[in-house]
């Protein structure tokens, strides 16, 4: 294997046995050879992947298709049915909430059992323990037990722990979707910083925003094998449209109010006009909005997202696509803009939008704000669908 791949899986399949009833496994162990008792399951078949040295490969796949299962092997924790699996240097993973804690265990001793299970010797979890620590920002808890924990707790200890053991790949299996979204921008720029120092990274992920901006590569996993694999904003798109279309799934409103980014705060966001009010299709509606600096802050863009009342998104886009960008803020300076949906092509219905400030790259949320701006479309005509699209009708005779 060249230098250059870190990870190199050759025709990897895996195949359990599934019982019907637990007497089934006595059973057949008991007429092995003579009459089988369990059916195959098949949850990977004939993977091959090669990933270079420094890159983040995103894995993308509804519950079951075989993603934490083709990581499991990676990782030397499942043996593949078939096939051969290459990993150059050391692993770090987050395979599952508290995998590899004692419950019993208060955080520190956890710590050092954590990095032990990742090769590290004692002296040198001691040297970077207190970067662990301060990073997890867990300083108060570090003597608690672990079973007294949240989930997001857990997350922030493991995920410092994992970065801190120089890994040469990197793991991370939906650890991103628990937490606050001051944790997530703080894993995102170590993501960054472990990328630029040549870590690869596997990020497996339902949250295919972040994943098409952190990835340099994805690939679609689908009933144990690869669907697709190539550019993550292409695979994440189809993968989405393919989802939308199978189980009609819409998409979640956010369930809660301004979140804490630790970074800025959005003091002002509501329609010129006042909340409910009801437009004509084709006419234009404004949003007006204010953003205090918590911390300095490089160029930043705005996005919007509206939902229906069904909660169906049927916007969702920013500042950067037409090319507007804020300038840098220091510490408690603040912004204004408005946002013009120009003769809106919304179609009728009821609608609420929610707005977000993040980084010129995206990467990094500055601020989010709830679904808290309300308003309706209404025409005194009858049409279909969620959008009126511009158009042009041509008689041919």
């Amino acid at each position: 294997m060249s230098s250059e791949i870190a990870i190199q899986v050759s025709n990897i399949s895996k195949c359990y046995q599934i019982y019907g009833k637990p007497h089934h496994r006595l059973l057949q162990s008991i007429f092995r050879g003579f009459r089988k008792y369990y059916r195959d399951f098949w949850a990977l078949k004939d993977v091959s992947l090669e990933v270079r040295r420094g890159e983040v490969l995103g894995i993308i796949g509804r519950n079951g298709a075989g993603k934490s299962t083709l990581l499991q092997i990676i990782c030397g924790t499942v043996t593949p049915t078939s096939g051969t699996i290459a990993v150059n240097g050391r692993v770090a993973a987050l395979l599952e909430l508290g995998a590899g804690f004692n419950p019993e265990f208060t955080g520190r001793e956890n710590v050092y059992l954590n990095a032990s299970i990742m090769g590290m010797t004692t002296s040198e979890t001691n040297a970077v323990f207190d970067d662990i620590v301060a990073f997890s920002e867990l300083a108060d808890f570090i003597n608690e037990p672990v079973k007294t924990y949240s989930s997001g707790m857990f997350v922030r200890l493991a995920f410092a722990v994992a970065i801190h053991t120089s890994p040469d790949v990197l793991i991370v299996d939906e650890a991103l979707s628990v937490g606050d979204v001051a944790f997530r921008n703080k894993c995102i720029k170590r993501v960054q910083e472990l990328r630029a120092n040549g870590t690869t990274i596997l990020f497996v992920s339902h949250d295919l925003s972040t994943l098409q901006l952190i990835c340099d590569r994805a690939i679609w996993i689908e009933k144990g094998s690869i669907k697709a694999m190539g550019d993550p904003v292409a695979v994440s798109q189809n993968y989405h449209a393919a989802m939308m279309g199978e189980t009609g799934v819409t998409a979640q409103r956010p369930s809660v109010p301004q979140q804490r980014t630790d970074q800025a705060r959005f003091t002002a966001f509501g329609l010129r006009r006042g909340e409910g009010v009801i437009f004509n299709a084709g006419q234009d509606i404004e949003i007006n909005f204010e953003l205090e600096a918590l911390k300095a802050l490089e160029h930043a863009v705005f996005a919007v997202s509206i939902y229906r009342a069904d909660g169906d998104w049927v916007i969702g886009q920013t500042s950067r696509e037409a090319g507007v960008v804020w300038k840098p803020m220091v510490a408690g300076a603040t912004t204004q803009g408005q946002l013009v949906l120009e003769k809106t092509f919304l179609a009728p219905g009821d609608y609420a939008a929610a707005f977000g400030a993040y980084s010129g790259d995206l990467s990094i949320c500055y601020a989010l704000t709830e679904l808290n701006v309300h308003f309706s479309v209404r025409t005194d005509f009858p049409t279909w669908g969620k959008i009126l699209h511009p158009a042009r009708w041509v008689i041919h005779d």
